[in-house]
């Protein structure tokens, strides 16, 4: 990999196929694995910047930017990158928007991913800003995880034609009894529906079934994820002190960066 933002103008794909539509100015995120300090994952994002290209059709003058010159070349712009990852891999691969997606593979220890909704999840992951940016244990950190991805999950419950199914003769919270007229389409929806089987993100990704969510009032609802970050009650006293500065930041951060990745 480049250790700096003029030397980062290509990214060699090794293979090219009907899968792979990249458009100019479409954001890719870079998935790295050869990291000795963190765990693998998303460490960044560039735009693509052209279509691919071979080698051949590149000056003689700037092919030395080529990390593989048997690949494909994609032309990418405008690197943004921090001191540790965004979202690790193990995380990643719990997404639901990620459920069914396409990867084109880059060079050993590098991929890169594009995804209509990853950029969604992400910004999504900004809600707990104070966990994934503070010197917290390391159960908590886990936790929130879950929780961030229990989310997601249940926000395709959201969904008109998720709802107006799973709703039909519900009238009642499955935890506190409180009653309240079954939903009518296109009114305001009273309950939220829970997954009831939470999943371990170290587990293999299931396909969301609606048959394992239940209706609860949303006082409820909070409730029930409050008591999936217990961790947080238990530390409250140690405050959240000792933010760190890794944060994404223009342009490749050559001092620093290139001691924590190979």
């Amino acid at each position: 990999m480049r250790k700096s933002e003029v030397d980062f103008r290509y990214l060699s794909v090794k293979k090219i196929n009907t899968y792979f539509d990249f458009k100019v100015g479409e954001k890719i995120f870079l998935l790295y694995r050869k990291n000795r300090k963190n765990v693998p994952g998303i460490i960044g994002f560039c735009y693509v910047a052209g279509q691919p290209i071979r080698v051949r059709d590149i000056p003689k003058e700037k092919r030395h930017l080529c990390f593989n010159q048997s690949f494909w070349q994609l032309p990418v712009k405008d690197i943004q990158c921090g001191t540790r990852n965004i979202i690790s891999e193990e995380v990643l691969y719990s997404l639901p928007s990620l459920n069914e997606y396409g990867k084109g593979r880059v060079f050993s220890e590098c991929s890169l991913i594009e995804n209509l909704f990853l950029g969604q999840s992400l910004e999504k992951r900004a809600k707990y800003w104070y966990v994934w940016r503070s010197r917290r244990s390391k159960k908590e950190v886990e936790e929130y995880n879950q929780l961030y991805v229990h989310e997601l999950r249940e926000e395709y419950m959201t969904d008109h034609k998720a709802y107006y199914k799973v709703s039909r003769d519900v009238n009642k919270c499955s935890h506190c009894g409180v009653y309240h007229d079954e939903y009518l389409p296109y009114t305001p929806p009273f309950f939220e529906f829970h997954e009831n089987n939470i999943l371990s993100i170290a587990q293999k990704y299931n396909k969301i079934d609606y048959s394992n969510f239940i209706a609860l009032c949303p006082n409820c609802h909070k409730k029930i994820h409050e008591q999936m970050v217990q961790q947080s009650f238990s530390d409250r006293e140690y405050d959240y002190q000792g933010f760190d500065s890794g944060e994404l930041s223009s342009g490749w951060n050559v001092e620093f960066f290139s001691k924590l990745i190979d």
